[in-house]
């Protein structure tokens, strides 16, 4: 007992402290509730009566001492169920950049709207500036918000080394076109009129699954060349420019290596960004009242100085994490009606967090 209250304290609670001891408890709550609705394992549907109550378990450190026994068993292997869950619910409650959330989503989006405008006469969405003339038509455009809280647990618990930090799209959009070749013109535009951040893009969280691009720069030069060859008005010309568009598309994809539960078919060019996001700062707003509030009291001003050394900062900053798909009109539907649809990838993801939590294809320790 004594080193379950080490590891408590180790943890980051406080093993004195009521609240911390309420706080660990409806994390247990919260863990119990999600393993027999959210996961719904046909092997292990419900939780053993004996250990899924408050009144039952009595001392959450019991939690701990029954995961590490040597002894192994089925309060073992559920307390590590149990503790699994618990883990993630717990970072994923105190993820930092929470508190960014709301201004990032107006920051980045407001931004994007810019850009975006709606055709009264034939209702089509474009991408660009109505008055420059030149918009990208979308056959597709969405904002994606943040996922439910249980996608959230799922996507933690589905790889070992799944952490908070590595969620990246809370905050999105998708933009679809009528074809690959007005998929990049939406990209350079992005790049072009800093919708997007080049400098704050990750590189390691950036892939082509759409064009070709070396095909691309091939098909580009031959009808370069057959230009300076014959002219721009030659019957051909027209011929080559069309099947550009057949002729660029990767022929074999192969699992995807940010993923792995991701389709082997899955077509976009897909991207993350970090946006650098400002907020006011609480702190600063409280000294603002205080201040006010002292100024004409006997020493005030030197009680403020005692309670604020310091003066807050006016406002904070935080790098957050959003993610931009593009993709053509064929790759888009193929996501919800073909190999690569969303629904496969979201089953085949719950079933990867089942066998994370019952240690399946494991040894059962925690």
């Amino acid at each position: 007992m004594e080193e379950a209250t080490r590891f408590v304290a180790a943890y980051g609670f406080d093993p004195t402290s009521d609240d911390d001891m309420e706080l660990i408890w409806r994390f247990f709550d919260e863990s119990i509730s999600f393993v027999e609705k959210s996961l719904g394992d046909t092997e292990y549907p419900k939780v053993p009566e004996h250990l899924k109550s408050r009144d039952s378990v009595k001392d959450i450190r019991r939690v701990l001492l029954m995961a590490s026994t040597k002894e192994g068993g089925q309060d073992q292997f559920w307390c590590c169920a149990i503790l699994r869950v618990m883990n993630v619910l717990i970072h994923l409650h105190y993820d930092p950049r929470l508190k960014f959330y709301d201004q990032m989503v107006t920051q980045v989006l407001t931004r994007l709207d810019q850009y975006i405008y709606l055709d009264q006469t034939t209702g089509a969405t474009f991408l660009g500036r109505k008055e420059d003339g030149q918009g990208i038509k979308l056959l597709f455009f969405k904002k994606k918000d943040r996922k439910d809280r249980s996608r959230e647990v799922i996507k933690l618990l589905h790889k070992s080394d799944s952490a908070v930090e590595e969620i990246y799209d809370r905050v999105g959009v998708r933009l679809v076109t009528e074809s690959k070749l007005e998929a990049l013109k939406a990209i350079r535009l992005l790049v072009e009129r800093s919708v997007v951040s080049l400098p704050n893009i990750r590189p390691g969280r950036s892939r082509n699954r759409l064009i070709d691009l070396k095909r691309l720069q091939f098909e580009v030069d031959r009808v370069a060349a057959h230009i300076k060859k014959s002219g721009d008005s030659a019957p051909y010309v027209d011929k080559m420019i069309k099947r550009i568009e057949r002729r660029v598309s990767y022929r074999r994809l192969g699992r995807g290596f940010m993923n792995p539960h991701s389709s082997e078919h899955y077509r976009a060019i897909q991207f993350t960004c970090r946006e650098l996001v400002k907020i006011s700062n609480p702190m600063h707003q409280v000294y603002e009242r205080l201040a006010g509030q002292v100024g004409g009291i006997p020493g005030g001003n030197a009680v403020l100085q005692e309670v604020f050394p310091v003066v807050p900062q006016t406002h904070e900053y935080g790098f957050f994490p959003y993610e931009v798909q593009v993709m053509d009109v064929r790759a888009y539907a193929d996501s919800i009606f073909g190999k690569s649809n969303h629904e496969e990838y979201r089953r085949k993801q719950l079933q990867a967090a089942r066998d994370r939590v019952f240690g399946r294809g494991a040894e059962r320790t925690i």
